[in-house]
């Protein structure tokens, strides 16, 4: 019964992915000229469809609330369990949406499910996007954030885990940039980063880049990237986290990848250097999935299973 089901699952991604094709071929397929074209409260809703994701788990408590930042409120969503292990690092979350979609209710499955299995506070960003905002606004919000959960008092003692920051594409690529940001600046330390396939070298260098994935067209997502990117040069380690100047003052990883992604190879990439100089990076890669399969965990058996595989990590880091 249970490979009969996940033959199920897998005839239903193969269908989704058909679809999406024939809308490409039929000149229908997502561009970032249609996304923008959006209003931005519409892009912040961004969430899957019905059919291909799963609610979060009922005994996780969510809380909407607000904290300074220096450009303005940001707004944040808390993640509770039923049963908070106070030795479990404080997670601070940043979803995906390649810069200018994405938004607090964009992955609560994953949000909520990692908090439930670990047993730990998870805080979402709800960080501008772009073009609106482009680089560096989203990434200040996120570092804004990162001082509030490591300084606020009302939260209670800083575990002895710290702060693990885990972002979801181009979340995973604002995370890496936060730690390098962080390291730069010495404090507040994060304990490590957990990227689900992250965009991690925006110069689009990586051999992946072949594999063809429809929404992530390499002329689309060139276009998108000067959306966020503006000026700056792709090779910033704030942009391109591969190129950090200091490695060897960067937090272990674990990177989660995508196996039919064309951004697939920026994470062991990014993993030999961390290993190069000394830090722990480790990389998980799920066969036959594609590029933002935690969306879809209905359809996708590599979401249930990377989900189990990051609440392992935490719970890991609660034991010391």
């Amino acid at each position: 019964m249970k490979a009969q089901k996940q033959r199920f699952k897998g005839l239903r991604l193969t269908a989704l992915y058909a679809m999406m094709n024939v809308m490409r071929s039929l000149g229908m397929g997502h561009t970032p000229e249609k996304a923008i074209a959006q209003p931005v409260a519409v892009r912040k809703a961004m969430r899957a469809a019905s059919w291909t994701t799963m609610p979060p788990p009922k005994e996780v408590r969510m809380e909407l609330g607000s904290i300074s930042g220096r450009s303005g409120p940001i707004a944040i969503k808390k993640y509770l369990p039923p049963k908070l292990d106070p030795k479990c690092p404080w997670v601070l979350f940043l979803h995906g949406g390649g810069w200018i979609h994405g938004g607090l209710d964009t992955l609560d499955h994953l949000c909520a499910s990692v908090s439930l299995q670990a047993a730990c506070m998870i805080v979402s960003v709800d960080y501008r996007l772009a073009p609106e905002t482009p680089f560096p606004g989203g990434l200040e919000d996120c570092d804004d954030a990162l001082n509030w959960l490591a300084n606020d008092s009302s939260l209670g003692p800083m575990p002895a885990a710290g702060i693990v920051v885990m972002g979801e594409s181009a979340g995973g690529n604002l995370g890496a940039a936060l730690c390098v940001l962080s390291a730069r600046r010495g404090y507040p330390a994060i304990s490590k980063q957990i990227l689900i396939y992250p965009a991690l070298d925006l110069t689009l260098g990586s051999e992946s880049w072949n594999i063809d994935q429809p929404g992530l067209e390499r002329d689309n997502v060139v276009r998108a990237l000067v959306l966020y990117t503006g000026k700056t040069p792709l090779t910033d380690p704030l942009l391109s986290p591969l190129f950090a100047e200091n490695p060897s003052a960067l937090p272990p990883a674990l990177i989660l990848t995508a196996d039919i992604d064309p951004i697939r190879d920026d994470g062991p990439r990014f993993a030999r250097k961390l290993n190069d100089a000394g830090d722990g990076a480790r990389v998980v890669n799920y066969i036959g999935m594609p590029h933002g399969f935690f969306f879809v965990p209905r359809i996708a058996s590599g979401a249930k299973e990377g989900i189990a595989e990051i609440s392992k990590d935490i719970r890991a880091m609660a034991r010391g």
